[in-house]
């Protein structure tokens, strides 16, 4: 009997071998078999026979370090291009050197670490998991091409076929467009497509992958936006079903404001109303602020899908014609938008300053609100100059007057602080009721705009500082100081222009103020807020705390906009949890690790950018083609950059931005100075600097890529010793021209 109970397992077949390896997540070895299949010392020398003659004839693949592998089972350690990236985040990705048979489904971790976060078509060094026998979990080690392998573009027709005129500006020479039965295109049709691998002179060769369309229809420049950043607009069925059913909580536990006046003030085409404001005067000449933000951590749970879906996207992208919200319309736009006349659940904060706008008494809390007018700021603005009484929009007395009581104070606390003061407009694209882009308007902010963000801003610093205060974990929004290598160009530009910027001092916002203002309503105004604006840092999200460099704040976070932006909603569930130290455990908990929330926080600063990106693109592309009907149109402009091959040109006070080419410009050999801001002629002392005003031709416009090429006609200065009698664009010749310097870029950035 002892001897039956010790008999030896029988050494697995070919079969029963294969399966074990395809079960493996990596290549196993001889010994990982042997111990699999419960193997004595004399079996495994049968069995490495056995894994020779499989070897042999193809049946399995030999690997490093002695493993062995089924023939179409991928490197444990691979390169690999990214695809797409799914509705749950994941890359999907390809083995970068082809692959007979069907292709593995290869499913790329998100990675948030320097240097590991590549886009699609880029190429990765992966290692690989074996989750299946076609299925691999990808982690990447780094990644190897950073070079554009996907564009997107415009088909033409050509000589020998079809073209494609790529949609980035700046990339204006043409692919050959390469046939496929799988997807048809035609002249005028808007394609994404992959750049195919070409040798020698020939010109580049791209593959159409996918086709949105005519790129003139309507909406067209919103769906290339979210392509190109790889923006989601449709919610997964499961996040849909999830936001449906829900309902107002019972006053329960929270504050009774329903009686309290609120208002929300937003734009006028405004969908979603996230805040509302209340003040009124106390005894001793200060205030007593309410700001109520939608209580969106009580609907969004940690964990649930809506969280998961509205964390990957970070936040509401808005472009001129379409906004994608981060949370389905559901709870953005109804039982999170505060309308008026509807009870609603906030998160309050309660917050009393003196009569000189310094807090002395803050608190936040869960509410039950009811919001008691919806208001515009252009109404608001007509009360503030007394071109309407609060009683034209339907307010009670005093409402709005002591709303601009409580801002009055407030603003002398800001004037106190001297924040980062910019004066830059923001475009507009003008749409008709057809949906149709009309005009681009530019404005300033108005007095209640500014009294909506310095209300913003101070539930903002009252939110970070009871996170302080009680020692939470909390998502900063931190605006680092510049970076001395980025002001040299501006210490330059300032002594160019006859207004002296001090180096070598330490930095704050009031030296930058002081520059500002002394250009003020001058031609280089617009100029130096761009150029005083690229020389700062980024605005991002962090939980480590350096303070708002912009604002002039120490401590900051953004908390009025969780309907909008995951960040807020990381803050909201974080001052509930600190409030349920005190109480019961809450429904906001975060339940994560800090190492977790500053990988998140690199995500929210990421898709932030790339929102932000979608946006300023298509409205260039819109401005682009309201040009169009301009062609041969002279246009003013003012020079605002200055490049070897050209300067870039603000086209009529902001509308738009062209590009005029050296071969625009007046026929010479053009020297560019050391600062990278002056273009001079060698032979007829023609002058074109940063700043200078111009009379231009419209010659090209390119919508798809909101590309404007100009065409010289007026401005720019001549050097005494060498001006003509007579010169003009019309007169000159135009071909040769070529120049010394270094390339420039400008990029705008954010801030606040």
């Amino acid at each position: 009997m002892a001897e039956q109970n010790q008999t030896k397992p029988a050494i697995p077949d070919e079969a029963a071998i294969i399966e074990f390896i395809k079960s493996c997540p990596a290549p196993p070895s001889p010994r990982d078999i042997a111990r699999a299949f419960k193997l004595s010392a004399e079996q495994r020398v049968l069995l490495r026979r056995i894994l020779n003659q499989m070897a042999e004839v193809g049946k399995i693949d030999r690997r490093k370090g002695r493993r062995v592998a089924i023939p179409d089972q991928l490197p444990e350690v691979t390169v690999l291009e990214l695809v797409s990236f799914d509705d749950n985040g994941d890359g999907l990705a390809r083995p970068a050197a082809g692959y007979d048979g069907d292709l593995p489904e290869i499913r790329v971790r998100p990675s948030r670490k320097e240097g590991r976060a590549p886009a699609i078509g880029q190429t990765i060094l992966a290692r690989l998991d074996r989750t299946g026998p076609a299925h691999y979990e990808a982690r990447i080690i780094r990644v190897l091409e950073r070079r554009q392998l996907r564009l997107f573009g415009v088909v033409e027709t050509a000589a020998k076929g079809l073209i494609l005129v790529p949609a980035e500006r700046g990339k204006r020479r043409p692919l050959n467009l390469q046939s496929s039965p799988y997807l048809s295109c035609k002249a005028g049709d808007l394609v994404e497509a992959e750049i195919v691998s070409s040798r020698g002179y020939l010109g580049k060769t791209a593959r159409g992958i996918r086709n949105f369309g005519p790129f003139d229809q309507k909406g067209a420049f919103s769906a290339l936006a979210l392509a190109e950043f790889g923006i989601p607009n449709d919610f997964p069925e499961s996040v849909l079903v999830e936001s449906s059913g829900l309902e107002v909580p019972p006053s329960k536990g929270r504050s009774d404001l329903l009686d309290v006046p609120l208002v929300t003030i937003d734009s006028a085409d405004a969908r979603d109303f996230d805040d509302a404001v209340f003040a009124e005067p106390l005894d001793d000449g200060g205030w007593r602020l309410l700001v109520a933000i939608a209580d969106v951590a009580y609907y969004v749970r940690p964990g649930s899908s809506l969280d998961k879906e509205a964390r990957r996207r970070g936040n509401s992208v808005y472009l001129p014609d379409l906004v994608v919200p981060m949370l389905p319309e559901g709870i953005s736009n109804d039982l999170c938008s505060l309308r008026p006349n509807e009870n609603r659940a906030a998160m309050v904060a309660e917050i009393k300053i003196d009569k000189d706008g310094k807090r002395t008494d803050f608190s936040i809390y869960r509410a039950l609100i009811r919001s008691h007018a919806r208001l515009t700021y252009d109404q608001v603005q007509s009360v503030f100059e007394g071109s309407l009484n609060e009683a034209d929009i339907g307010v009670g007395h005093g409402i709005l007057h002591n709303l601009f009581g409580a801002w009055r104070s407030l603003d002398q606390a800001r004037r106190k602080r001297e924040p980062l003061a910019l004066n830059l407009k923001e475009r507009r694209v003008v749409m008709n009721e057809d949906g149709e882009a009309i005009a681009i308007s530019q404005r300033s902010q108005s007095e209640s705009q500014r009294l909506i963000e310095d209300f913003m801003i101070t539930a903002n610093v009252a939110a970070a500082d009871s996170l302080i205060g009680t020692r939470q974990t909390c998502v900063f929004r931190v605006h680092d100081s510049p970076d001395p290598k980025k002001l040299n160009s501006l210490f330059e530009l300032a002594t160019a222009i006859g207004a002296p910027f001090a180096k070598g001092q330490a930095l704050r916002p009031r030296q930058f103020n002081i520059f500002l203002a002394k250009v003020t309503e001058t031609s280089d105004e617009i100029m130096v807020n761009e150029a005083v604006l690229r020389s700062q840092a980024k605005a991002i999200y962090s939980i480590d705390n350096i303070g708002h460099f912009g604002l002039s704040l120490r401590n900051y976070a953004h908390f009025t906009s969780p309907i909008r932006r995951y960040s807020d909603l990381l803050v909201h569930r974080a001052l509930i949890d600190a409030e349920s130290v005190k109480k019961l455990p809450s429904d906001g908990q975060i339940g994560l690790p800090a190492e977790q929330i500053a990988e998140i926080c690199i995500h929210l600063s990421e898709t932030e950018a790339s929102a932000a990106a979608a946006e300023r693109r298509t409205i260039d592309r819109f401005a682009a083609a309201l040009f169009t009907k301009r062609l041969g149109d002279v246009v003013e402009g003012v020079i605002v950059g200055i490049a070897s091959f050209g300067a870039f040109v603000r086209l009529e006070d902001g509308v738009a931005d062209g590009f005029l080419p050296l071969a625009g410009l007046p026929d010479d050999f053009y020297d560019l100075d050391a600062a990278g801001r002056c273009l001079t002629g060698r032979h007829n002392g023609w002058i074109f600097d940063v700043g200078t005003n111009l009379k231009i031709e419209i010659e090209r416009v390119t919508p798809i890529s909101g590309g404007i090429l100009l065409r010289w006609i007026e401005g720019g200065t001549i050097a005494e010793r060498k001006k003509r009698t007579s010169y003009s664009s019309r007169q000159s010749k135009r071909g040769k021209v070529s120049v010394r310097g270094d390339r420039r870029g400008a990029k705008r950035k954010g801030m606040r």
